[in-house]
Order: C-alpha cells, then sequence, then structure tokens
C-alpha cells in the first residue's frame, strides 16, 4: 500500500460526507468541500495537516455571520454590516462590526438556541477594530462561562470555563471557543462583548461593564453553537441550524496486496482534542469487514484512562486489548505501528516500548481498513491524518518501534 499521498488518494480511499464541509486551504483560506469530496486541511503556515475526519455536528446559530439579524439581540452596541476592506477567513468581505456606545454598562449580542446537550460548545472569529479584547461566554439558566481573549496574540487573560480554546486564523483573527460540561436550562445563548482592558470589570451578569467611545469595537464572524465537548470545523448557516454530516472514509482491502494471515499497519496523525470529554472512545485506524463483529483496531480508552490500545475482535469475542500506556496531546502528531499475527499481536506508539499480546486470533473476513471511525459507523477520529502505510507482513517488534520514532 505504500505512503499514501492524500491529495491523489481519491481513486484508493472510499470516501462519503451527506454534505458540504469547511476546511483551512493551502492558502490560509476557510474553504468549503462539496458532499462526498474529501477535506485535506493546512495549518495557519500552509503546512499539511492531512485527511481531516470529524462526526456529524451542527451548527444551532441561524445567523452565523449576519450579526444585524433580528435572531441577534444588541445591547448597546450598534452593527456595522460587512465592513468594507475588512477581510474574513474565508476572503470575503462579510465581516460585521460591533461598536459599544458611550453608556457606562454592559455592551454586547447575544443569540439564544434550543437545545437539550449537555456537553456543548461556543465559538466565534474575532479580531480588534479599536479594542483589543474580546469577551466570549455562555448562559443557560444558572450555568455560565467566558474567556477573554487579546486579540492582538491570542493569550487568553481571563476565564471561567473549564475548557477554551484559541486557535489563530487568516487576516488577523482567532477562532475562539468556550465549552459547558454541565447540564443547563433551555433556552441556551451565546454571548459576545467587545472589552477594552485585558481584566475587565463584570457586572452581576458577568459581562464586561465599561463606557464606550461610540467608535471602537470588534469585527466578528462565524458564530457557533454545537453541541460536543470540543470545537470542530466552522458549519455556516443563514436562516437555520445547518447539519455537517460525519467523514466516512476507507479502503477497501481488495485494492491493494491484503494479507488475512498477516500484517503490519502505521499510522501518522493528530487528534483535534485529546480528552474528548465523552464517554465514546476513539478510533484511530482500523481493518474490520465493516461491522463490529470482526476488526483489529487502535483506538482511545475513552472510558478507562484515555490511552491508545489495540484491539482484536473474532466472530465477536474480544481476544486481545493490550494497553500501550500512551495518552494522548491535543494537536500532537503522533505515530502507532501494530503488528498483526496468530497469537503475536504488538504495538508502539512514538518510539515506545513495544507491547505484545500472545492471545487472538485473526479473522479471514476482514475487508476493509476503517480511516478513523470504527468499522460500523460512530467513533470517528476528529482529528487529522497525515499517512498511512500497510505491510503485508508482521514486521518485527524492533522495526514496530523504529517507524514510530
Amino acid at each position: 500500500m505504500g505512503t499514501k499521498n492524500l491529495n491523489s488518494a481519491t481513486d484508493l480511499i472510499t470516501f462519503t460526507r451527506a454534505s458540504g464541509g469547511t476546511f483551512l486551504g493551502s492558502d490560509g483560506l476557510i474553504q468549503t468541500a462539496t458532499n462526498n469530496v474529501p477535506r485535506i486541511e493546512y495549518d495557519a503556515t500552509g503546512a499539511v495537516k492531512g485527511l481531516l475526519i470529524e462526526e456529524a455536528r451542527t451548527n444551532l446559530v441561524t445567523y452565523s455571520n449576519d450579526f444585524t439579524n433580528s435572531s441577534w439581540t444588541k445591547y448597546r452596541v450598534s452593527i456595522a454590516s460587512n465592513v468594507s476592506g475588512v477581510t474574513a477567513p474565508d476572503g470575503s468581505e462579510t465581516v460585521d462590526k460591533m461598536i459599544p456606545n458611550s453608556s457606562n454598562n454592559e455592551h454586547r449580542v447575544w443569540d439564544g438556541v434550543s437545545s437539550t446537550a449537555v456537553g456543548e460548545t461556543y465559538s466565534v472569529y474575532a479580531k480588534s477594530a479599536g479594542y483589543d479584547y474580546v469577551w466570549l461566554g455562555y448562559y443557560e439558566g444558572s450555568v455560565y462561562g467566558y474567556a477573554v481573549v487579546n486579540l492582538t496574540n491570542g493569550v487568553v487573560t481571563a476565564s471561567n470555563a473549564a475548557n477554551y480554546s484559541v486557535e489563530a486564523s487568516t487576516n488577523g483573527f482567532y477562532r475562539i471557543s468556550v465549552t459547558k460540561t454541565a447540564s443547563g436550562t433551555n433556552p441556551r445563548y451565546i454571548s459576545i462583548s467587545p472589552s477594552p482592558t485585558a481584566s475587565p470589570t463584570l457586572n452581576s451578569s458577568n459581562v464586561p461593564h465599561f463606557v464606550g467611545d461610540g467608535t471602537s469595537g470588534i469585527y466578528v464572524w462565524g458564530a457557533q453553537i454545537e453541541a460536543g465537548a470540543f470545537l470542530t470545523s466552522y458549519i455556516p448557516t443563514s436562516g437555520s441550524a445547518a447539519t455537517r454530516a460525519a467523514d466516512v472514509a476507507t479502503i477497501p482491502t481488495s485494492a491493494f496486496g491484503y494479507n488475512q494471515k498477516v500484517g503490519s499497519v502505521l499510522f501518522e496523525g493528530k487528534v483535534i482534542k485529546a480528552n474528548i470529554g465523552t464517554t465514546i472512545d476513539r478510533r484511530i485506524v482500523e481493518i474490520s469487514d465493516g461491522t463490529t463483529t470482526n476488526f483489529i483496531s487502535v483506538y482511545q480508552d475513552v472510558s478507562v484512562d484515555q490511552n491508545l490500545r489495540i484491539a482484536n475482535v473474532d466472530a465477536g469475542v474480544l481476544s486481545v486489548n493490550a494497553d500501550t500506556g500512551y495518552t494522548l496531546s491535543d494537536a500532537q502528531t503522533f505515530k502507532v505501528a501494530i503488528g498483526i499475527k496468530l497469537n503475536n499481536f504488538a504495538v508502539s506508539v512514538d518510539g515506545g516500548a513495544v507491547v505484545t499480546d500472545t492471545t487472538g486470533t485473526v479473522s479471514n473476513t476482514l475487508s476493509q481498513i476503517d480511516i478513523g471511525k470504527l468499522g460500523g459507523g460512530t467513533q470517528y477520529l476528529n482529528g487529522h491524518i497525515k499517512s498511512i502505510k500497510y505491510y503485508p507482513r508482521r514486521l518485527t517488534n524492533t522495526q514496530l518501534q523504529e517507524l514510530t520514532t
């Protein structure tokens, strides 16, 4: 199978996604891939991250780029729409500017949505327009959280949210998110406020309280509320909630020289968020028959210790479940190699000691490589796949370790 150049892998990979999906292109701009088109994503420097695999998510904000719409409630701010000369993260001139008035009070916009999710992530792209800080928060009855971010360097200067993230985007924007893990009451609110200081005075609603100058503010674009304990790719909306379907990528074993008795697989990639805040395991790479009855899998055991494991299930019987002792880190590229043979399974991560298991049969019905998902669906990687290599032989333990170094 060899090293896969993901820019030309569509002739080998069977890929589906029943919707469009956004990603960061090599030019640094957010692009949209149409239905069933893989997303090869890059970072802000233009370096390739790899094939993006994400679970399905829905943006509950109905007007993600139009803060003038009545769905957004404005408190003591005016909104300048589609500001000329200000380029959005996707290259368009669709950026709005929030301008606080001169009253000594809170200044913000918020949007409420109906949701029953326990874990939700709230996000927006923001850029300085005279005020160098943004306050992003959520409200759900008595449950709230926020983060204050410096829009000149992306540093979080104040927060009470257990989980937040800041990602540098293009054209001076930062994508900022806060996540809540506790249950709340309907409706849910996303709240955005400019702030002239790093540690603003907060009023009784925990919103910055200050005197605006009627001119300065912040640029905002791409608001999102999604049910989930971590941020995923932006989902644009224009009048109703919108869903990005899951990325489903497989390679049939008939497409290359697959050996049903022995083999080895090398994976290189990264996950968006290491501690995913759910009880759903994460699949890294798997060989299966398309079901959960027969498979050999590398996965993150979320319910136990967050470590990577190798599992073997033959005819519904789990015969291998070896713990590597390796815990993933956010956005950290890692390599994992597995060796497959009757009563001779092995795994090594990032050059670490090889973990072996001398039990386990090898199913002769495995028909596909599942890329970042369970053979029967779900348990998505939520990350990037840089390369996959398959070897039709059981490499030595030393070779497995060397390949991941």
